[in-house]
C-alpha cells in the first residue's frame, strides 16, 4: 500500500490516467451494448497506455496502445468484412511485440490474455464477445498476481465478478425473450 501511495505522490498524472483505465475496467461489464463495450476497451488501452508511458513501462504502454488501436478498428468497422481482417491484423503485432521482450511466464499469460481480448473485440454477438473477454480474465489475472501489479489485480477481478454477473443476465434475457417468441408463434399471447 506504501508503494502505491509513493507511486501517486511521484507520478501523479500516471496516477490519473490509472485510475481512469481502472474505472473503464470496472465499467465495461455493465455496458449492453458493442459500441458501448468496445468504447470502454479503448479507455482502458488509452488510459492505461498513457500511465505506462508516463511511467517509463513502454512495454506495457505499447501493448495497450495497440489494443486500443484495435477497440477503436473494432468499432469503426463494426460488423463489416474488412472488421475480421483488420482485427486480426492486431495480432502478429501484439505477438511479435510480447517476443522480443519475452520475460517467461509473465509474457505468456499477457500474451493470451491480449490475444483472447483481441479476439473477442472481432465479434459481433455480445455473448460470444463476453465470452471471450472472460475467457481472458483468467489469464490478465493471473500476469497480475506474477508481476505484482495489485490494483489491477483487485480491478480485474472485479471486473470479471462483474462480467459474469452481465452474461448471465444477457443469457437470461436472451431465454427470456425466446420463450415469448415461442408463445407469441403459438398463439399463446395475445
Amino acid at each position: 500500500m506504501t508503494e502505491l501511495l509513493d507511486m501517486i505522490r511521484q507520478e501523479p498524472v500516471a496516477a490519473l490516467f490509472g485510475a481512469c483505465g481502472l474505472a473503464c475496467q470496472l465499467f465495461w461489464p455493465l455496458m449492453r451494448s458493442r459500441t458501448g463495450l468496445l468504447t470502454f476497451q479503448f479507455g482502458i488501452g488509452a488510459s492505461y497506455g498513457i500511465q505506462y508511458l508516463l511511467m517509463g513501462a513502454s512495454s506495457g504502454a505499447t501493448v495497450c496502445f495497440v489494443g486500443a488501436a484495435q477497440s477503436l478498428v473494432a468499432h469503426f468497422a463494426g460488423g463489416r468484412p474488412c472488421a475480421r481482417f483488420l482485427g486480426l491484423a492486431f495480432l502478429p503485432v501484439v505477438t511479435a511485440f510480447v517476443f522480443t521482450n519475452w520475460d517467461g511466464l509473465s509474457s505468456s499469460l499477457a500474451l493470451a490474455s491480449c490475444c483472447l481480448v483481441m479476439l473477442g473485440r472481432l465479434q459481433t454477438n455480445m455473448i460470444v464477445l463476453r465470452i471471450f473477454l472472460l475467457a481472458a480474465a483468467p489469464f490478465g489475472i493471473g500476469y497480475d498476481i506474477v508481476v505484482g501489479a495489485a490494483p489491477a489485480l483487485i480491478g480485474g477481478l472485479t471486473s470479471a465478478g462483474l462480467a459474469i454477473t452481465m452474461l448471465v443476465r444477457e443469457l437470461r434475457g436472451r431465454r427470456d425473450e425466446s420463450e415469448l417468441a415461442y408463445f407469441a408463434a403459438a398463439g399463446m399471447l395475445v
